[in-house]
């Protein structure tokens, strides 16, 4: 006869079996990533298909609208089109002009970076997680730690990419940080995800910090992540308790992390090295101020009639002063000025002497 309640395996053993694989777990997490992605990219037709519902719920909204929605549409859609024509003008004035700016610093020009449009797929049901799914992939160029924005500011990062979907990490999230400044004076700081989706947080903040209500935080470039220049946040209360070591600053974000539907995703572009536009080449070689120094002593004890070998500095000053109509007035004889880096024409009530000839410009030159 069976007995009615058998003895199974022990608690201990159980214990100990759930210890070891939690262990074995931890250890092996990151050489799970290929079988994550697998298992990801399997799965997308699932979510492609989970999708059709509201895709097909669109296209039934598109279909059925009245004549009297698609004309207010049209008149809204043509003030936005003219307020943003008058603004792109006023833009494309400043862009122009800080263009010019930056090539008379010398500072490296800011190109425009490739960018596609993604539809939100998934929100995360996970309340201590805050990420949705985009409908791009590797097959798109998608990486880890790409910048994703939409129309109002940053919305994340993306943590995770299979062959033709995307995890995105939103700002909100605690364990998400993105560098910021503040663009009324410069300050930075670290904004943080509370797990509240309109708000984060700036901290360690001295209370001493130049930070008020209303300040527009942007993305400050540290980092190497985000570009920057794009909107993050704007601060809507900062408090500076004596009982606290740092002030408590709490911002909302300005992308519409609840209700987002269209992201976009950026690839930014790599410094690349900066060359001084052709009209400008000139005037900042004139400058005295702004010219290179070149390594020529001041008393040069090389004898005035041997032909010296030009440094790249003096080769690409003299190219230039040569191929601009203004420079070619001088004199035919006309050298290099050791001490200002300029072009100056010989003295002329001083005699040549035969013995020592002056080289002229061409020899220099060759």
């Amino acid at each position: 006869m069976k007995p009615i309640f058998v003895r199974g395996v022990s608690n201990q053993f159980r214990l100990t079996l759930a210890i070891i694989l939690s262990v074995a777990l931890l250890v092996a997490n990151h050489r799970l990533d290929p079988i994550r992605q697998s298992l990801s990219s399997l799965l997308s037709p699932l979510q492609y298909l989970a999708n059709v519902p509201g895709v097909m719920l669109d296209w039934s909204a598109e279909a059925f609208a009245t004549r009297n929605m698609l004309e207010l549409q049209n008149k809204e859609l043509l003030r936005q089109q003219l307020v943003m024509s008058e603004r792109l003008q006023r833009f494309e004035h400043v862009r122009q002009e800080n263009e010019r700016l930056r090539a008379l610093l010398g500072s490296p020009v800011h190109m425009d970076s490739r960018k596609v449009v993604a539809e939100v797929m998934e929100v995360a049901s996970d309340p201590f997680r805050q990420f949705v799914v985009l409908n791009h992939g590797s097959q798109t160029g998608v990486y880890v730690g790409q910048p994703v924005v939409d129309a109002q500011g940053v919305v994340g990062q993306v943590i995770e990419v299979s062959e033709f979907t995307s995890r995105v990490l939103m700002v909100s999230d605690t364990t998400h940080g993105i560098p910021v400044r503040v663009t009324r004076n410069d300050v930075r700081a670290i904004a943080n995800g509370t797990g509240d989706i309109d708000q984060i947080e700036l901290r360690h903040v001295a209370k001493s910090t130049d930070i008020i209500a209303g300040d527009l935080l942007v993305t400050s470039g540290l980092g190497n992540r985000f570009p920057e220049g794009y909107p993050v946040a704007r601060v809507i209360s900062v408090s500076r308790d004596d009982g606290q070591s740092y002030a408590v600053i709490n911002a909302q974000p300005l992308a519409a992390l609840d209700r987002i539907r269209y992201v976009l995703l950026i690839w930014p572009d790599e410094t690349k090295p900066f060359t001084l536009p052709a009209d400008l080449v000139g005037v900042v070689a004139t400058d005295p101020a702004s010219a290179p120094q070149n390594n020529v002593p001041a008393n040069s004890e090389q004898p005035l009639g041997q032909a010296t070998t030009p440094t790249p500095t003096q080769t690409s000053l003299t190219t230039t002063i040569g191929t601009d109509p203004a420079a070619n007035n001088t004199a035919p004889n006309s050298s290099l000025n050791p001490t200002s880096n300029s072009v100056v024409a010989p003295n002329t009530n001083q005699p040549a002497s035969s013995s020592t000839p002056i080289p002229n410009t061409s020899e220099v030159n060759q």
